[in-house]
């Protein structure tokens, strides 16, 4: 039994808790991938729109059946870097911080998840506008 408590002891100090142990892309999250595009940026720049007064959701995964995550207001600028099979939602890279660089503006040579310093999640593409790219 000891020997039980010291393993877990140890998984927990190593991943901050239990629930951070399990999968992180499960139960219809899915992460936000950065494509290679012709030595394209795999991103381009976007700025929520519609949200009004109000705020638009930010969810785990390209569906709005899962429980937001977060919550961005209209002028809040993301990236633009994935997205579904239907067109109705984007998959975004963004940041309370105008200043952190979230690294999605040089090409890449294979397709990778979104593992960057900036959070990201997925939006209905009406929310969104391209700025530029």
């Amino acid at each position: 039994m000891n020997a039980k408590r010291a393993f877990l002891a140890v998984v927990v100090l190593m991943t901050g808790s239990l629930a951070q142990a399990q999968p992180q892309f499960t139960g219809g999250n899915r992460p936000v991938m950065l494509r290679p595009a012709d030595g394209l940026d795999p991103c381009s720049l976007g700025e929520i729109t519609g949200a009004g007064e109000g705020a638009i959701m930010v969810f785990p995964g390209d569906t709005t059946t899962l429980d937001a995550v977060d919550y961005l207001s209209d002028g809040d600028k993301v990236w633009l870097c994935d997205g579904d099979e239907g067109g109705d939602m984007v998959g975004i890279v963004y940041s309370p911080n105008p200043d952190l660089d979230c690294e999605v503006g040089s090409p890449v040579t294979q397709e990778l998840m979104y593992t960057g310093l900036c959070q990201s999640g997925w939006i209905r593409s009406e929310w969104v506008r391209v700025v530029a790219g």
